[in-house]
């Protein structure tokens, strides 16, 4: 049976079939007048019978709104539904601790959250440079280290040269220094994540390669590297450069370490010179080479001088970048972290709310016209 409801609201309150059926207006208690007489009726399509619920006069205290019977289960079911959509929501809140997962949960504060992020994979990416350059300054000033260590020998060696007074004697030596030279030409070709450590930007094996003669002493040394510096980002718009060439033999660029024509500095070839005459016994040339030697020294403490400053300031990179990697998350956590405390409460009232729903939902709708029949 079709049936159409007519309801009168008075200032909020709602007129149907629970109003029994008396014949003065409910509101304000008078008998209506014939041109006043208002009635919320229900209409059997079927059998064109009217009922009489409720008896309303034209008081100043109505309104008359037209509601078909399916609004209140259609009402109904769109509240429970979003109640439970909500529910649902704030249950993964707090489950998971987090406010957002996706973007239509907040679009402003996902936005921020995706910047954030970015900006904390970058001070991640820094600090990872910052670690490998670290390390690798470290393995530059060991060898570098060791590498000073066989010049000072050697210019020992030189020192003592004029007081040597047997073949035997500078043929010992000679030994000694030549020992001295492979060892260097091994420090010198030392790595880094498979790289050679001074070979520059080439990407080369080695960077020195040594020529030999018959017996297999070293006669000369070539540099296979290039005198370049790599940049790499260390913050945001700082760009650091760390490696050490070899040797430069150009009149501009980085100092190189073991061979710079501007500073006199050849480390292989006076380390040569010195062996050749330790083993020939020559004098006169002892001066001259501990004079080089003096001046590789020299390019080793500067070479020191250079990256204990660079470790300094890498130090500093790697504390900034931790700092404000801590800042960037604590930002992240307070954008998309969940109050735990905050949404339990929510929570319990949404529970609540779903909760009356259903319990007046029940009793309104075991409400049937069969009940005033």
């Amino acid at each position: 049976m079709g049936l159409e409801e007519i309801t009168v609201t008075h200032r909020g309150r709602q007129t149907g079939n629970s109003f029994g059926w008396g014949r003065n207006c409910v509101f304000c208690g008078k008998f209506p007048s014939i041109f006043g007489f208002l009635a919320t009726v229900f209409r059997s399509v079927s059998f064109k019978v009217k009922f009489l619920v409720a008896v309303v006069c034209n008081c100043k205290y109505f309104d008359v709104v037209r509601v078909a019977q399916s609004t209140f289960p259609d009402e109904l079911g769109r509240t429970v539904n979003e109640l439970t959509v909500r529910q649902a929501r704030l249950q993964t809140q707090a489950a998971t601790g987090q406010r957002i997962r996706n973007a239509e949960d907040d679009p402003s504060a996902f936005l921020n959250v995706l910047e954030l992020q970015g900006d904390f994979q970058r001070l991640g990416q820094y600090s990872d440079n910052v670690a490998k350059l670290q390390v690798r300054s470290q393995a530059i000033y060991s060898a570098s280290s060791q590498l000073k260590k066989m010049t000072d020998r050697a210019s020992e060696l030189a020192t003592m040269a004029n007081s040597i007074r047997t073949k035997d004697d500078y043929g010992a030596y000679g030994s000694e220094v030549n020992q001295l030279l492979e060892n260097a030409l091994a420090l010198a070709n030392g790595k880094d994540s498979n790289e050679a450590l001074f070979g520059g930007t080439s990407g080369a094996a080695t960077a020195f390669e040594a020529v030999r003669d018959a017996d297999g002493n070293i006669t000369s040394v070539a540099y296979k590297g290039n005198s370049k510096v790599r940049q790499v980002d260390i913050s945001a718009g700082i760009s650091f450069a760390l490696d050490v060439p070899g040797a430069n033999e150009s009149t501009s660029g980085p100092r190189g370490l073991l061979k710079d024509d501007r500073a006199g500095v050849d480390v292989f070839g006076h380390l040569i010179a010195l062996r050749d005459a330790m083993k020939t016994g020559n004098k006169s040339a002892f001066p001259d080479i501990s004079t080089s030697l003096m001046k590789d020294e020299s390019g080793f403490i500067e070479s020191f001088a250079t990256l204990g400053a660079a470790q300094s300031r890498l130090e500093v990179a790697a504390k900034q970048n931790s700092s404000e990697s801590i800042s960037t998350n604590q930002l992240i956590s307070q954008e998309s972290d969940a109050d735990l405390a905050q949404t339990l409460v929510e929570l319990n009232q949404l529970q609540a709310a779903y909760s009356a729903a259903l319990q007046s939902a029940g009793k309104i709708l075991r409400i049937s016209l069969l009940d005033y029949i």
